[in-house]
């Protein structure tokens, strides 16, 4: 035994107990660096475990530990769940800025900061604890590391077939493609690994943490009013949203609906301001919903399909202006529509051989190269196809490959795009499309000025007259026909709101693609004569896609055909350098390019060229491009495609205004 008697006479004589020795030292200031204090903080955890085994005072100290616990985690909770922590979702105030800026990660990483010892102990609970650290540091045990590997190896048969690379580069922070000789099961094990340690317990806890948050404080339910959104938009039923905000995982039907008005009213005022601008276009498009009943009716018992269109509004960028759009008046006055003007004044029927006439974007002077563009362009294919799926060794030139040249691109912008409100309208018919038109331009505060002047007009907004300026509609071919006919059918009307006046279409040229595709099908694929050549696409088909000869015979659809295009392209191109290698001993671009290439050489380029020419917004060489596609859809039967698009380029550089010009090139690649 310790000689503890004399230490109990001294604490008799100076009149202290041993608790108030205790607490005299770890609450007075005048010892706070005495070695006592330092001990027992040294030492605090076997003082605790001491208190804890004493079979006299082990159940009340456990109550007064426990209380003490609770007021810490309280206190930690209470600071959570205030209004200064900014997880306060206030439903008749919501706004998509609050959806926008809503991570879970960051309420994680927030949630950590703020209650620290209480996301420590749901680390503990969730068996989690110290995962953050080991994710840095890679410190998990050798029976860890034997559980996960005999977790994971067991799907690599399913999943073989699946691409994850892309996912695997953001667990692992990598952006390049991995080295030639890593194992790809061993990159997907890292990446599951992380996921495993990470992600997923800091997700259980910020759960967790977010239902006690709203049982503790209602207003603190940041978490369960985005679930809310989430279950509404996916048409969950009311019973189980009801049943999960009984739980404390969502927020009530009643409190979502009231979310979903805010958002409407913040949605309305928005496309009401932007349209009101004028600088905004507009697109819209036909979309089926079928309307199942459960109880069937007499009437129109198998009438079920509701056909409606859909809508976008997009802000006009590149210093758009006003008065680049305010020229309606002065296309009216000389659009061959207008039953009143000169005939000698109107514009004549143009062919598309005239577009050679405007001698678009031609060669520049002086130029070093004996190449045109497009030869230029060609090269670079070569020479990048040889340094990204060639040999390893010219992988390291892959970087340093300068791009091809400009003709005339646009700067890239980031265009925010705001959705219209669906319209029960069936734009399937010229007066659906005029309908279409209409509404969607009342979303954005335009109207008829005629209208707003009559006496029994209502309307709970101010509608802007905008008949002095043009409005950019973008839409594919279909609704390009559509409109055109009804500025034909409304042209004898006396206003230039009823004669549709200031709607100009744009085409989109991801359509154009599309067209594009599907000409090179009816070139090489379709024809049977096509498919005799040793050289022929379909021989490249049944090396590339073996079991998909038969789709591609018949009608393989965009996707498929697009795809194709490329991997034919790149394989023929590999082995062009290879018979070149093979011929002169080693590979020359500038020879190589300059000499005439066979179609095998050739088929794919013009393609790819508009491809690249979209991607990067050079509208130049996009124009040029188009150019030459034009005869290549006439001959392949797409003569709508070659008609409007031969309209649209005479109409931008023959006929529009040179603001208005601006406003299309610019709007029309984006």
């Amino acid at each position: 035994m310790l000689p503890l008697q004399i230490v109990f006479e001294a604490l008799d004589q100076c009149r202290i107990s041993a608790a108030g020795l205790i607490v005299t030292l770890l609450t007075s200031q005048e010892y706070e660096n005495h070695q006592f204090v330092t001990d027992l903080f040294a030492c605090s955890g076997e003082i605790l475990s001491a208190f804890l085994q004493h079979p006299t005072s082990q159940h009340q100290f456990s109550r007064n530990l426990i209380s003490v616990a609770e007021s810490m985690y309280l206190q930690e909770f209470q600071c959570l769940t205030s209004e200064d922590s900014g997880w306060h979702f206030k439903a008749s105030c919501t706004s998509t800025k609050q959806l926008e800026d809503f991570s879970l990660r960051e309420m994680a990483l927030k949630m950590e900061v703020s209650a620290p010892k209480w996301w420590s102990l749901l680390g503990t609970l969730l068996g989690d604890k110290g995962t953050r650290e080991s994710v840095h540091r890679d410190d998990w045990g050798e029976h860890a590391e034997m559980d996960i590997e005999g977790n994971i190896n067991g799907y690599w048969d399913d999943m073989d077939e699946i691409d994850l690379e892309g996912l695997i580069n953001e667990l692992t922070g990598e952006r390049e493609p991995s080295p030639p000789g890593e194992d790809r099961h061993a990159r997907r094990r890292s990446g599951i690994k992380m996921m495993n340690k990470g992600s997923n317990g800091d997700q259980k806890k910020t759960i967790i943490t977010s239902i006690l948050m709203q049982g503790s404080n209602q207003k603190a339910n940041a978490l369960q009013s985005l679930l809310g959104l989430f279950l509404q938009s996916v048409h969950t039923p009311y019973k189980v949203i009801d049943t999960l905000a009984h739980l404390g995982i969502t927020v009530s039907a009643n409190t979502i609906n009231m979310a979903i008005h805010a958002l409407s009213l913040e949605s309305q005022n928005s496309l009401r301001s932007l349209g009101q601008s004028l600088l905004v276009s507009y697109a819209y498009d036909n979309f089926d919903v079928d309307l199942k009943s459960y109880v069937p009716t007499a009437e129109k018992s198998n009438d079920s399909l509701k056909h409606l269109t859909s809508g976008l509004l997009f802000p006009l960028a590149h210093g758009v202006t006003l008065e680049d759009l305010k020229c309606s008046r002065e296309l009216w006055g000389k659009s061959a529509l207008n039953p009143l003007v000169d005939f000698p004044h109107a514009p004549h029927q143009r062919a598309w051989w005239d577009l050679l006439k405007l001698l678009l974007h031609p060669e520049p002077l002086g130029s070093e190269s004996m190449l045109s563009r497009r030869d230029r362009f060609n090269a670079w294919m070569f020479l990048h196809d040889l340094c990204t799926y060639g040999p390893d060794y010219f992988h390291q030139f892959k970087s340093v490959i300068p791009p091809p040249e400009h003709i005339e691109r646009i700067p890239l912008v980031k265009t925010p795009i705001f959705a219209a409100r669906a319209m029960d309208v069936n734009n399937s018919t010229v007066s659906g499309n005029i309908e279409a038109v209409n509404a969607l331009l009342g979303q954005g505060g335009i109207g008829d000025p005629a209208a707003m002047l009559e006496e029994n007009y209502e309307s709970d907004i101010d509608l802007l007259d905008a008949s002095e300026y043009m409005i950019l509609v973008h839409g594919d071919l279909g609704t390009g026909e559509w409109l055109q006919a009804a500025q034909i059918h409304r042209s004898i009307e006396s206003t230039a709101w009823h004669r549709l006046q200031h709607v100009v279409f744009i085409p989109g040229l991801f359509h154009l693609k599309m067209a594009c595709a599907d000409g090179l099908w009816r070139c090489f694929v379709q024809p049977s004569a096509a498919r005799e050549d040793e050289t022929s696409l379909m021989r490249d088909i049944a090396q590339l896609r073996p079991k998909e000869t038969g789709i591609y015979s018949t009608k393989p659809g965009f996707r498929r055909m697009h795809q194709l295009i490329g991997h034919a392209g790149i394989c023929r191109r590999l082995d062009c350098w290879r018979v070149h290698a093979e011929s002169r001993g080693f590979a020359n671009l500038e020879g190589f390019a300059a000499s005439k290439p066979t179609l095998d050489d050739l088929k794919k380029m013009a393609e790819e060229e508009l491809s690249y020419a979209m991607n990067c917004g050079d509208i130049g060489r996009t124009e040029t491009c188009i150019m030459s596609w034009i005869p290549i859809l006439k001959a392949t039967g797409k003569h709508k495609y070659a008609t409007h698009m031969s309209n649209f380029l005479y109409n931008l550089h023959c006929v529009y205004p040179p603001g208005l010009r601006s406003v299309l090139r610019v709007s029309g690649a984006t």
